[in-house]
């Protein structure tokens, strides 16, 4: 056969055969006319529907805003789309709760502040379990950490002990410690101002210390090491890594802590969370020469110093634990009244359970509380100012203020 009659019997064979490719040249994309087939942008928005709550343009707050400072606003029962309330216990009972486990931390505080002055003492068994139940507790009760906002009268250093303790648990659970490391990091933080007991003429006194006075008092943390010697119930494995927490609790990432100004490559990763927790907690209370920042603000001034005083970690773990406005803030709502925080909801920076205190004019409001989850057009817009509500209520004000300090009915 010559190769034109090959030629030509193959063309023919083509022509009786359907193509291969042909029938997935016929497939058409599924449905997909129909698609185009719907109605223009304009009936749609003619057609009507309900507005899911959390979609609700922030247009109504706005509005409500620009009543509220025309002097039209009146704060009337509250008409919003709720969504589904989450199942959580009664804050009462959580309240409760809290408290009782406070009362027990700042007197475990107190005990093993005397029982480091001691020859020997057995304390470690004893705050290693308070600071288990403690981090047991922030998992399903995050109310205990209202209570950090307490000081104590007599001495200082029993609430900071305690109320570091609880912010830093609340901080390793937030990193997601294992339970070993958290008991480790509970019970650090409970005494990582241990060595301040030998310098109480320098912390309880009034005003700002000379730099000599400053010099002398950065040497409580290396006397603070030592006296966990006095401990006798620690194993020494933990002792070991306790003593160097301890250390290094006041130093900082960029070499500017004391007492070694050690920098990053030398930080155990738990004495970045105490030394946030500390800082936060001293900023957040009065002090003889300065008084207490708010919280948001503290927590705004720690995020600002990421990767030179604390690094990143750190930082993160302290918004997730806290929030934006953490437990205690004072805020101002979108409908005009100031509000405190007093529960922070899980997954939500912004949106906490808030005690209404104030109406839009400083009065007195009545007793509620809202759950901003529960109420997408009620919003925080900010921070409230302390000083303007003890120029415009001071009766309030010392009020607030009265309610700083623990006491133990």
């Amino acid at each position: 056969m010559r190769f034109s009659d090959l030629k030509r019997t193959k063309a023919e064979s083509e022509r009786k055969e359907p193509p291969p490719r042909a029938p997935a040249r016929r497939e058409p994309a599924p449905e997909e006319p129909k698609l185009q087939e719907a109605p223009p942008a304009a009936v749609i928005a003619a057609e009507p529907a309900a507005p899911r709550p959390e979609t609700v343009p922030p247009v109504a707050d706005r509005q409500e805003a620009i009543k509220k400072h025309s002097g039209a606003y009146k704060p009337a029962s509250r008409k919003e789309p709720r969504s589904a309330p989450k199942p959580l216990p009664p804050f009462r009972d959580q309240d409760g709760a809290a408290r009782a486990l406070y009362s027990r931390l700042v007197e475990q505080a107190g005990e093993l502040l005397k029982g480091a002055d001691q020859a020997y003492t057995e304390k470690y068994e004893a705050v290693a379990r308070s600071c288990d139940l403690a981090a047991e507790t922030l998992r399903e009760n995050p109310v205990l950490l209202n209570y950090v906002a307490h000081s104590t009268a007599d001495d200082y250093l029993k609430a900071h002990s305690a109320n570091t303790a609880i912010i830093a648990l609340a901080l390793g659970l937030a990193a997601g410690l294992e339970a070993s490391e958290l008991r480790l990091l509970g019970f650090c933080a409970m005494a990582h101002d241990i060595g301040m007991t030998g310098y109480a003429d320098l912390y309880n006194r009034e005003g700002r210390l000379t730099e000599e006075e400053f010099s002398r008092i950065t040497q409580h943390a290396e006397a603070g090491a030592e006296k966990l010697d006095r401990i006798v119930d620690i194993d020494y494995r933990i002792k070991d890594r306790a003593k160097k927490i301890l250390l290094q609790v006041h130093e900082r990432l960029d070499g500017s802590g004391y007492p070694r100004r050690f920098s990053k490559e030398d930080l155990d990763p738990l004495a970045q969370l105490i030394g946030i927790a500390d800082v936060y907690e001293a900023m957040t209370h009065p002090r003889a020469w300065r008084e207490a920042l708010e919280p948001p603000e503290v927590v705004k001034d720690l995020i600002e110093c990421e990767g030179r005083g604390f690094d990143c970690a750190a930082v993160r773990h302290l918004i997730s634990a806290l929030s934006i406005y953490p437990p205690q803030s004072l805020v101002v709502l979108s409908t005009g009244e100031i509000a405190r925080v007093i529960r922070l909801n899980k997954g939500s920076l912004t949106r906490p359970l808030v005690e209404v205190l104030l109406t839009e004019d400083f009065a007195a409001a009545p007793a509620q509380t809202l759950d901003l989850m529960e109420y997408p057009l009620t919003a925080i817009e900010g921070s409230a100012s302390l000083a303007e509500i003890q120029e415009r209520n001071p009766k309030f004000a010392a009020r607030l203020e009265l309610a700083r300090w623990w006491v133990n009915w």
